[in-house]
């Protein structure tokens, strides 16, 4: 793997390799700055206070159990409470997991009905939790010029540390923390007017979000998101790009009589008998990526840019053909940086 670029990752990924250790953590940064995007880059301080909320409710749920012990009270109420607080922390894993340095077993803690291990389980996430409150402060200001930078700027990791454009950086455990609201799906907004497309749209955020939580490797269907938001940072010779694929379905009519006198080329994509200009169509993918505005539909990936006043841009392709698209792309990339994980 040291050897081993991030391009000829995705290259091997898109070539639907199976093998597991080709999942680490540029490939996860990736994907969050994939559901960034979809999230279209919004936060509000709402989420972490409902993040707050489930961790002290948990804590306080411990602590009541910790006294239902030492009061003796019967076994029945004391089983039921904890199964009460396995359920949340099973709801809650990864955000819970977030406040235990220790690395304890949390689960296995419960169920000692000992009322010394569940006192060091409260202190113990307790003091995590004061510290992310404390600097709470500190980690809006990071998520706020992170949300700024991604994913227009490039960035490349290094000894356990995430490093964004010419002079950001941030240790990937602080990163991962921060961005942990992108992992929940009521997090996200509907997107378009049709059921059927927020259904797919919700579908394949999903899927994504899946891939975070259980280290899964990406499928045909994740892996054209993957891609193409990684793409959008990079420098690419767009005029040695195939783009006859693609089909376009709409478009801005003052753009394409901008176009109206260019002659038919084989090579690029099309309205009628107008060829599109690689350079234009590739910025708008970009344009459209960046805001996380696509779904799938028919076998077919659709990039749809909806405004207040519609849909103004939409473009679909076979999936097939999107994944060669994407070979070629990573192809025509000018920096191929090695992997530090």
């Amino acid at each position: 793997m040291n050897s081993l670029t991030y391009n000829e990752l995705l290259l091997k990924l898109l070539d639907n390799n199976k093998d597991r250790h080709l999942f680490n953590d540029t490939l996860l940064v990736n994907i969050y700055i994939t559901l960034l995007s979809l999230n279209n880059h919004y936060y509000s301080e709402d989420m972490y206070m409902k993040e707050l909320d489930i961790i002290e409710d948990f804590l306080r749920k411990i602590n009541n159990l910790k006294v239902k012990i030492q009061l003796k009270r019967k076994q029945e109420e004391i089983d039921t409470l904890v199964n009460e607080i396995k359920e949340i922390y099973n709801s809650n894993k990864r955000l819970i997991d977030n406040c235990n340095k220790e690395g304890l077993n949390v689960v296995k803690e419960l169920e000692t009905n000992n009322p010394v291990n569940l006192t060091s389980l409260i202190d113990d996430l307790t003091k995590e939790k004061i510290h992310r409150v404390s600097i709470n402060h500190e980690d809006a200001e990071k998520r706020e010029a992170i949300i700024d930078m991604l994913p227009n700027s490039k960035y490349h990791l290094d000894n356990g540390t995430l490093y964004i454009g010419e002079d950001f950086s941030i240790k990937l455990e602080d990163f991962y923390i921060i961005f942990s609201y992108l992992l929940n799906s009521n997090n996200y907004a509907e997107r378009y007017g049709n059921d059927k497309i927020n259904e797919s749209y919700m579908k394949l955020l999903n899927n994504l979000i899946d891939l975070v939580v259980k280290r899964k490797l990406p499928t045909d269907e994740t892996i054209i998101p993957i891609v193409l938001t990684y793409l959008i940072a990079q420098d690419i010779d767009y005029l040695s790009l195939t783009t006859n694929k693609f089909n376009i379905l709409n478009i801005k009519i003052t753009d394409l009589y901008s176009f109206a006198k260019n002659e038919g080329n084989k090579e690029t994509a099309k309205w009628k008998n107008i060829s599109i200009p690689n350079e234009y169509l590739c910025n708008k993918i970009k344009e459209i990526i960046s805001k996380g505005m696509y779904y799938y539909q028919n076998e077919e990936f659709i990039i749809e840019n909806i405004t207040n006043h519609g849909s103004d841009f939409k473009i679909s392709i076979n999936t097939l053909d999107m994944k060669e698209y994407l070979i070629q792309n990573i192809s025509n990339i000018k920096d191929q940086s090695l992997i530090k994980d």
